[in-house]
């Protein structure tokens, strides 16, 4: 599995790779790390992962928008992670006359 922030990386529960049985479910947690603040969007709007799957004759990646729910849910984590590590330019110094 990939996501495609830079400033971003995921470990999964189980870890990959892991086999899954034909026609059944198979319930996986994504995790992800804010590794650089600079490097993730404000406002994550179509956030996607790839998911590579295979057998011994295929393989095949999809990749698979999460729904807005997902995105705004990312999008309040990456701000509550983030902003306290943004820090504003100084203003310049004000001229008394």
């Amino acid at each position: 599995m990939t996501q495609p922030y830079a400033g971003l990386s995921l470990v999964t529960t189980p870890r990959t790779p892991f086999a899954a049985k034909e026609s059944s479910e198979r319930k996986i947690t994504i995790t992800m790390h804010v590794t650089e603040c600079g490097k993730v969007p404000k406002d994550a709007g179509l956030p996607f992962l790839d998911v590579t799957l295979r057998n011994v004759r295929a393989i095949q990646i999809q990749s698979f928008i999460l729904g807005s729910q997902y995105a705004h849910h990312l999008s309040q984590a990456l701000k509550a992670a983030c902003d306290s590590k943004i820090t504003s330019s100084p203003k310049p110094p004000r001229r008394l006359n």
